[in-house]
C-alpha cells in the first residue's frame, strides 16, 4: 500500500508538475445541453487543455470558460454569439488565432463593447447548437446569433421531446455522488485525468469532405431547413447563418430556402486545402483568418457596427 501511495504521488509530481499536463478544469456538468444522452462540460475560467492535434502545447480558455480570448462582462457588453462544430471550438490553435477572436478583434475595432463568445462544441450539429444558444441566453444576452455550419446533417432534434421548447427548466446540474466524485478527482489529479483519456472513448470529431454536386442536388436538406427555421423563429433578425462549406449546390439550396423564410444566410467557400490542416479538414491558421474576416464582413452586412 505504501509502495502504491507513492508511485502514485511520483506519477502526479511527474505528469501533473514537471510536465504540466492539465487537470479536467469542469466546473460542473449539465443536463440537457445535447440531445444524446449524456452531459455537456461546463468549463472553469482559464482553465487547460492541450493541442489535440500536431505538437503538445498547453492553452487556456477564457475568462468565462470558453475558447478563444477573454470577454469584458462589466462595461455594456454587446455578446455575439459563434456556434458550430470543431470547426469553431478549435481545440488544436492558440486562442489568439481562432477565427472567433479574429473576428471579435474587428468588432472592437468598430465598438469596444462587441464580445464574442465561442460556443462551438466537437461533434455539435445545428441542433445541439441550437440547445447550447438556449442555455447561454440565461447569462448572456445576446446582441447576434451565428451558426457556422460545415456539413448539412442536422437530425439531432429528432431525438428530443418538443425538442424546441426550451426553457431555464431544461437544463439542470448533475449532482450526484458519481458526478461529483469523477469531477473531484480529474480536476485535481492530472495523473487521474490522464489514464481517463486512455481508457473514454475519444471526443474528437471526424470531418469528411461533403459530397460531390451531383449528389448535393439531391442531397436531403429537411433537418438542416427546420433548425434554420426554428432559429430564425426564436431569433428573429438576430441570427445568421454562415456556410464554410465547399459545394456551391447545397449553398445555393440552402440559400433558396432562408430568403424564402426570411432567414439571414451567407456562404463562401473557406474549405479549401490551402485553408485546412495537413492530412485534415479542419481550419488551419490561414483558414481561420479567413473565417474570422468572413465572419466580420457577414455581420457588417446585415448590423449596424458604426463606431
Amino acid at each position: 500500500m505504501t509502495a502504491l501511495i507513492c508511485s502514485l504521488i511520483a506519477a502526479e509530481l511527474l505528469i501533473g508538475n514537471i510536465l504540466g499536463f492539465p487537470k479536467y478544469g469542469v466546473l460542473y456538468k449539465m443536463k440537457g445541453m445535447r440531445s444524446s444522452p449524456g452531459h455537456q462540460n461546463i468549463y472553469k475560467p482559464h482553465s487547460e487543455y492541450w493541442n489535440s492535434r500536431g505538437k503538445f502545447e498547453i492553452y487556456r480558455r477564457n475568462n468565462i470558460g470558453l475558447p478563444g480570448a477573454d470577454i469584458d462582462t462589466a462595461d455594456a457588453p454587446k455578446y455575439v454569439y459563434v456556434m458550430g462544430s470543431s470547426f469553431i471550438e478549435n481545440q488544436f490553435l492558440k486562442p489568439e488565432a481562432m477565427s472567433t477572436t479574429v473576428f471579435q478583434n474587428q468588432l472592437k475595432n468598430t465598438d469596444r463593447h462587441y464580445n464574442v463568445l465561442n460556443l462551438g462544441y466537437a461533434g455539435f450539429d445545428p441542433y445541439d447548437s441550437y440547445r447550447r444558444m438556449c442555455y447561454y441566453e440565461n447569462a448572456y444576452k445576446p446582441e447576434c446569433e451565428i451558426l457556422v455550419i460545415n456539413g448539412y446533417k442536422a437530425a439531432s432534434y429528432k431525438l428530443a421531446d418538443n425538442p424546441f421548447e426550451l426553457n431555464r427548466n431544461s437544463f439542470s446540474v448533475d449532482n450526484s455522488f458519481k458526478s461529483n466524485i469523477n469531477l473531484f478527482f480529474r480536476n485535481n489529479f492530472s495523473f487521474i485525468r490522464l489514464v481517463s483519456i486512455l481508457v473514454q472513448e475519444g471526443e474528437e470529431q471526424t470531418v469528411k469532405p461533403v459530397e460531390d454536386s451531383v449528389y448535393a442536388v439531391n442531397a436531403d436538406l429537411t433537418d438542416l431547413n427546420v433548425c434554420l427555421g426554428q432559429f430564425g423563429k426564436r431569433c428573429g433578425d438576430k441570427f445568421l447563418c454562415v456556410s464554410i462549406m465547399r459545394n456551391d449546390t447545397l449553398n445555393n439550396r440552402i440559400d433558396a430556402f432562408c430568403k424564402k423564410n426570411n432567414v439571414n444566410f451567407e456562404y463562401s467557400n473557406i474549405m479549401i486545402p490551402e485553408n485546412q490542416m495537413s492530412g485534415d479538414w479542419h481550419l488551419n491558421e490561414k483558414g481561420n483568418i479567413a473565417l474570422g474576416n468572413f465572419l466580420f464582413a457577414s455581420f457588417q452586412k446585415y448590423y449596424n457596427t458604426k463606431k
